[in-house]
């Protein structure tokens, strides 16, 4: 939003510097609370083992949307699949959805 997204934008696009992993969530799923892209952990810089220097925390959705070693955030107008996506995994990837859970967030 500090950004200035224009209206069109519906969703976020994320790169990472392999140049082969992809990530994206609609414009609601990434304005959640619970949605970050963390430049630190417990006030530290995160490190390249925890996907350092920046990388994409989606709390309530499987880890494979967590992102990260992030190169690239584009506003797109809209969700195009990333790399497991493409490889048949959910693009709305809510933990327990099988089990019934809605899209609350993670407690």
């Amino acid at each position: 939003d500090a950004a200035g997204v224009a209206p069109e934008g519906k969703a976020i696009r994320f790169t990472c510097f392999d140049g082969v992993y992809t990530e994206s969530l609609t414009m609601e799923q990434a304005r959640r609370p619970d949605v970050m892209v963390a430049t630190s952990m417990e006030d530290k810089p995160i490190t390249h083992a925890h996907g350092g220097p920046v990388r994409l925390y989606v709390a309530p959705m499987y880890f494979y949307k967590s992102a990260k070693w992030l190169s690239g955030i584009t506003v797109t107008e809209n969700v195009k699949p990333g790399y497991w996506e493409e490889l048949g995994y959910d693009v709305d990837a809510w933990v327990g959805r099988s089990n019934g859970r809605s899209d609350a967030p993670t407690v």
